[in-house]
């Protein structure tokens, strides 16, 4: 019978992460790995018998990275301190590593639940279901959370993606997510979420203009309301919408100021040069080396 791993990524989450690790207590390892958190993290982890290690943050990719070598079972499941496991994804997991069928696959696609202006999209965890819709957006945007550490690596500075080679699985039990219940809380961290992305963009080789940046906040943003049909929410679904569409235009408007600072096209402060070092170095990391 394999054990499962659950791994909490943190910096500075005291407000959530007690909520968080109540709901993974069925794992066999709670794992906790810390990017030098100044609050009470550490100490509430510790408090519900996680496992903590300190690890400086270089990007997404590279934290989980590190987290899933260091875990102490093949099986890891990935939660963020702001997202909660359903107690019928628990008992689903559980089932699975008790009959020994989680090995019929390599990994499992797991849906996650929104709680964002009041409302949950796509629908409440009380009345989520596993439909074809929800199976086809997860296979589109490769939202793997629970897998053969040994099959999988992650990869992407911010909104990283996990590549686990076929056979996958799907669960039916869902994740509660409530990173941006209010609009402060999700206007908080859009700063250096686009800042990262950017990086990401471009290190890709991709380019953009002030044009580009507004088709792709408005291809983005249309796309979301009707392929997601957000419109049955109402008007919490189409400033949903609209917010994920400003983040698209924000991540490829830095991307064309990164462009012009590297071809020193305008006056530019040391500061503002600076942009473009921190960039470079948030998509570049060495892999660390863990001890045998």
């Amino acid at each position: 019978m394999p054990g499962i791993s659950a791994i909490v990524l943190t910096k500075n989450e005291e407000a959530n992460l007690a909520n968080c690790l109540q709901s993974l207590a069925w794992a066999d390892e709670l794992l906790v790995v810390d990017s030098l958190s100044t609050d009470g993290t550490v100490a509430i982890a510790q408090a519900h018998g996680a496992r903590v290690v300190t690890h400086a943050f270089a990007n997404y990719a590279a934290q989980r990275n590190y987290a899933q070598q260091i875990a102490a079972h093949d099986w890891v499941l990935h939660i963020d301190a702001d997202e909660r496991v359903t107690s019928t994804l628990a008992a689903e997991i559980v089932a699975l590593r008790d009959s020994t069928a989680i090995s019929a696959h390599n990994a499992y696609y797991i849906a996650r639940v929104d709680l964002w202006l009041g409302t949950w999209f796509p629908v409440s965890p009380v009345a989520y279901r596993l439909t074809p819709e929800i199976r086809r957006h997860l296979v589109r945007n490769r939202f793997i959370r629970f897998y053969d550490r040994c099959q999988g690596s992650w990869q992407r500075a911010l909104h990283e993606v996990v590549t686990v080679p076929p056979p996958h699985g799907f669960l039916e039990g869902c994740i509660i997510h409530y990173s941006a219940t209010n609009l402060a809380r999700m206007l908080d961290p859009l700063n250096s979420y686009t800042s990262i992305e950017a990086a990401q963009l471009y290190a890709e080789g991709q380019t953009s203009g002030v044009a580009r940046a507004i088709y792709r906040g408005m291809r983005t943003a249309l796309y979301i309301y009707f392929e997601w049909r957000l419109y049955r929410h109402g008007a919490p679904g189409l400033a949903f919408a609209i917010h994920q569409g400003y983040v698209k235009y924000m991540n490829y408007l830095k991307l064309w100021e990164l462009q012009r600072i590297a071809a020193n096209r305008g006056v530019w402060t040391a500061e503002d040069r600076a942009l473009l070092h921190n960039a470079i170095q948030c998509t570049q990391y060495k892999e660390d080396t863990i001890p045998g």
